[in-house]
């Protein structure tokens, strides 16, 4: 028996397309939700609709969002080539722009990234736990990600592959 056959089978999360909990439908992302463009401040969150698009959800001040930070870019620019955009979301509430520059700065941060200024975002797709990850296909339809687990890192990796015929 080679050693191939005995390493156990890579865990992969079974994670749904989120659902409209009225419809029972798949949820689909809502590009208008206005969001302040930090890193660019003329860019519209509009401007990602109907394209394959990663979101990074997080908070500058979040030692997981920030251990999290630099491997979910490394992902984005991976599938950059392939037509993946990835952007990333900071939090509203009593975070500062100052704060999110920072973090853009100090994790250098190449994807355009937004702040949730007027706290509309959150409150739609969020748990309340951060970072979440959202994974949204050119129809509007998402997975997400509450956590950056193995598991779920699998689930997104083989859900890109699938999107982008790898």
């Amino acid at each position: 028996m080679s050693f191939a056959q005995l390493a156990p089978e890579p865990q992969m999360a079974d994670i749904p397309l989120m659902q409209d909990s009225t419809t029972n439908q798949p949820m689909k992302m809502d590009f208008s939700i206005p969001l302040t463009g930090i890193s660019d401040p003329g860019i519209l969150f509009s401007h990602f609709s109907k394209r394959p698009l990663l979101i990074y959800y997080f908070s500058p001040k979040c030692p997981h969002c920030q251990r999290h930070f630099p491997e979910m870019q490394d992902l984005m620019k991976e599938y950059e080539k392939d037509g993946l955009t990835g952007i990333a979301i900071g939090l509203g509430g009593g975070i500062k722009k100052n704060d999110i520059r920072l973090f853009i700065d100090q994790f250098h941060a190449v994807i355009p990234v937004f702040q949730d200024a007027n706290g509309k975002f959150g409150p739609v797709y969020g748990t309340g736990y951060i970072p979440v990850v959202y994974l949204v296909q050119k129809d509007g339809t998402f997975y997400r990600y509450e956590t950056l687990n193995e598991a779920n890192m699998n689930h997104m990796r083989a859900t890109l592959n699938k999107m982008f015929k790898k």
